[in-house]
């Protein structure tokens, strides 16, 4: 969802980011291009689709660009669709992926001294994504092209996601770099950029993402929303958010079936709910990779949305979601007309 004072709002650090951060962010917004293999050449020139992504029963969907002049592959993983939960894609890519996180499920792929976990929703897309196949023709799974072409033929590769896809994004990246190391290749041209990714899993995934890859970047928009969860701290952050200033999550009532729900009777707070969220996901553990470089950056409100009320929160959160937030941090345009993305993009 692009914002009309974003590019304004974002504080911006471009001069300390890597240039590749920069292409990641662009990259990320052409997953949402509806004809990205047409269009590539022309909003990002020099990039051309190699490898583009059959989109799977749950709507997950990735394409692999290369910039033969740079010997430079990007693995670019979209995010979450969304109609209103008016489709299987919007239930799988919410419920069977973002929100499927109080189950975990064992990290095969890091040393057997730790105990990785990820959040099972966070594996399903993971999975999919490894078996997605390619619409070009190539006939090579994701793992075994970017091996080929990108590994063993000594050019550098990107991966990079937004939101599910930077979800996704981490994992992956933990899974690529293992085989590699399994391997005995090189990952030094290997890196990771993503952009308001939830966590994906808990202390011992996260630092063992930190040690085998440091060439990793992940931005967060201090007043987005998605990537403080399913973090305890994240969530309890979550529900103070904007107070004392307006609207405020303590001030915001929210109804709920009296049948179901007796907290403060048949109403509680935003804050309230959020706070209920935090303790059911408080053993879990998650955390975010932030050992190496895990940069928060601050961008202001919507002066016009003060009031108390849900509308208001949700017309301050939403927006901050999106990726024009973090491509005005990183001083660069996305290149993506809004009449060429996906509606499915406003929450990606």
């Amino acid at each position: 969802m692009e914002s009309k004072t974003s590019q304004t709002t974002a504080q911006s650090n471009n001069g300390g980011q890597p240039a590749d951060a920069k292409v990641a962010v662009q990259l990320c917004s052409l997953a949402l291009d509806v004809n990205v293999v047409k269009d590539m050449s022309t909003l990002m020139p020099g990039w051309q689709v190699v490898w583009n992504g059959k989109p799977t029963i749950d709507d997950n969907y990735a394409y692999i660009a290369f910039n033969a002049s740079e010997k430079k592959y990007a693995l670019v993983i979209r995010g979450s669709v969304f109609d209103g939960f008016k489709s299987w894609d919007t239930f799988a890519n919410w419920i069977l992926e973002d929100l499927n996180a109080i189950v975990m499920l064992s990290w095969p792929y890091a040393p057997t001294t730790q105990k990785p976990l990820i959040a099972a929703g966070a594996y399903i897309a993971f999975t999919n994504l490894l078996f997605m196949e390619d619409s070009l023709g190539s006939g090579k799974c994701i793992g075994e092209y970017l091996l080929t072409h990108a590994i063993e033929a000594g050019n550098s590769l990107i991966i990079a996601g937004h939101s599910l896809g930077g979800n996704i994004a981490n994992v992956f990246a933990s899974y690529f770099v293992q085989m590699l190391l399994d391997r005995n290749l090189s990952t030094s041209n290997v890196s990771l950029f993503t952009f308001a990714a939830p966590a994906s899993g808990n202390a011992d995934f996260a630092l063992d993402l930190d040690n085998k890859l440091s060439t990793a970047w992940h931005y967060e928009n201090q007043n987005d929303m998605v990537p403080k969860f399913p973090v305890f701290t994240g969530l309890v952050y979550t529900s103070n958010t904007f107070a004392p200033k307006t609207p405020d999550a303590n001030k915001i009532t929210v109804a709920f079936n009296p049948k179901t729900i007796t907290l403060n009777g048949p109403n509680l707070t935003l804050h309230d709910a959020y706070m209920a969220i935090a303790g059911i996901f408080a053993k879990n553990g998650y955390v975010q990779p932030i050992k190496n470089n895990y940069i928060v950056f601050p961008t202001d409100l919507n002066p016009d949305l003060t009031e108390n009320s849900i509308t208001d929160w949700l017309g301050q959160v939403l927006p901050q979601h999106g990726l024009d937030y973090y491509a005005a941090f990183l001083g660069v345009k996305l290149p993506v007309p809004p009449v060429k993305q996906k509606v499915a993009a406003a929450l990606a």
